[in-house]
């Protein structure tokens, strides 16, 4: 028996949930294809901070009950912890299983199909086009196949679909393992909570030794009773192990009950060079929608569902779905925050280069303001005055050295904002040129500051 859809959606996290509910809210049938059962659906480990800007954009706000803290801002915290920036900006916390089912509820209230305990084995491709998924059902025998006149692989780090696509679609590219962060957390019910201020501030720790090419972080909840508490570390670097090392240096720091634990793989680099080809659309982690420098990715995974689902239901209403009629969710996405992206991956790789003393340095002599990271953070480019400041300090310091990376670094921040904004093609005949000349620019630039990124990932 064949099923069909107008669209299915592989992946149940927040990005597929989101996409699901643009879609079924619009009257299109959708499939929403998850490996996990119903009641596991949000149940991962994630830092589970979001920008209160990511919900000003989409909307809509998550309900009380799915939430446990907000914050401030967020404070940074130098390798020997003597110095801090606070960068001051709203945030919520969430409780991910809640916040999951919270969606997941949403979804299903709009007239999605939750295909759970399904796994993607492999796609049908006919004419050009994927026609069909071919589904397993956990502890059943035999296959579904599902049509679909649309598919949306929202699957995560290690994409489900996209893999299985021709090789020949831009979609389809591979990235580098340098490309991906590994992280461990734990959630912990605190002996003692934690006190004012702290208790309203995401706090970041940068120590190159505890968590090399990452930074660590101690996120409170609930008024300071729990804490979100783990690390990240680049991956592909030989001995960055990121559990091993939060049992090494962290697991004392604090002292309560483990309410939750797990880690994963998270992409910190620019976005697909195309979020759509064909009749595929990707979002979430399996497009690389995160956050480069910090990591986060809930509020721009949504938010790449969000433009993504509008511009297939658009095609879907016009009756041709393919890259030309999807063409106009890249240039949205890239506009809202896939050329910050581009800009912060210059700046990423800069930032695993350097070491604790580097930090430290940077932090002990004001070199960098909370207004300054917030402005990185928010646009993706490097203020002059970061520069200036070093400029007017160079005779009196001893690292002329870090000036002349700092103005290369914002030199190319510039540039690859603007190749993924102003030079972004603006139909998808463009494509392939424009790839050649991003590869070749992000080349020239971790030739000029000495960054490997190693092999391309194993999948």
């Amino acid at each position: 028996m064949v099923y069909r859809y107008d669209v299915v959606v592989i992946g149940a996290g927040v990005a597929g949930l989101n996409t699901s509910w643009v879609l079924a809210k619009k009257g299109y049938s959708v499939a929403l294809v998850e490996s996990k059962p119903r009641e596991k659906i949000g149940d991962r480990a994630c830092g589970d901070a979001i920008g209160l800007h990511h919900f000003k954009e989409l909307g809509w706000m998550p309900p009380a009950k799915v939430l446990n803290g907000k914050y401030k801002g967020v404070k940074i915290v130098s390798p020997s912890e003597k110095y801090e920036i606070y960068v001051y900006g709203e945030g919520i916390s969430v409780d991910s299983h809640k916040f999951g089912q919270w969606m997941l509820k949403r979804a299903l209230d709009s007239g999605i199909e939750l295909l759970d305990k399904h796994s993607l084995i492999n796609i049908v491709v006919k004419g050009d086009v994927v026609e069909s998924v071919l589904l397993k059902e956990f502890g059943k025998p035999g296959l579904r196949e599902v049509k679909a006149k649309a598919f949306i692989d929202a699957s995560g780090a290690r994409p489900a679909l996209r893999l299985k696509l021709p090789s020949n679609w831009p979609i389809a590219e591979k990235p580098y393992i340098t490309d991906y962060n590994l992280a461990y957390r734990e959630v912990l019910k605190l002996e003692k909570p934690i006190g004012e201020p702290d208790k309203h501030f995401a706090i970041i720790y940068l120590n190159t030794d505890i968590a090399p090419g990452g930074y660590w972080w101690l996120f409170p909840k609930k008024d300071g009773e729990l804490v979100n508490i783990g690390l990240g570390v680049i991956w592909g670097r030989e001995g960055y192990n990121p559990r091993h090392n939060y049992f090494r240096y962290l697991k004392d720091r604090v002292k309560g009950r483990i309410v939750h634990r797990g880690g994963g793989i998270v992409p910190t680099r620019r976005p697909m060079p195309t979020l759509v080809w064909r009749n595929v659309g990707v979002v979430g982690d399996a497009a690389y929608t995160v956050n480069p420098v910090h990591g986060g990715g809930r509020g721009s995974s949504m938010l790449a569902a969000d433009i993504v689902a509008k511009y297939i239901a658009n095609a879907l209403e016009k009756g041709e779905v393919n890259e030309y009629t999807l063409w106009g969710a890249n240039i949205e996405y890239m506009k809202a925050y896939g050329s910050k992206q581009a800009g912060l991956d210059i700046l990423r790789m800069f930032m695993q280069k350097l070491g604790n003393e580097d930090y430290e340095f940077i932090m002990e002599k004001n070199l960098v303001s909370g207004e300054a990271v917030y402005d990185i953070g928010t646009k993706g480019g490097l203020r002059e005055e970061i520069v200036k400041s070093l400029r007017a300090m160079i005779a009196l310091i001893s690292k002329p050295s870090l000036l002349n990376k700092l103005r290369i670094v914002k030199n190319y921040m510039e540039q690859a904002r603007k190749l993924y904004l102003d030079q972004y093609p603006r139909d998808p005949d463009m494509l392939k040129q424009w790839m050649k000349d991003v590869e070749e620019f992000f080349n020239k630039y971790r030739a000029i500051i000495g960054f490997d990124p190693g092999p391309k990932v194993p999948w």
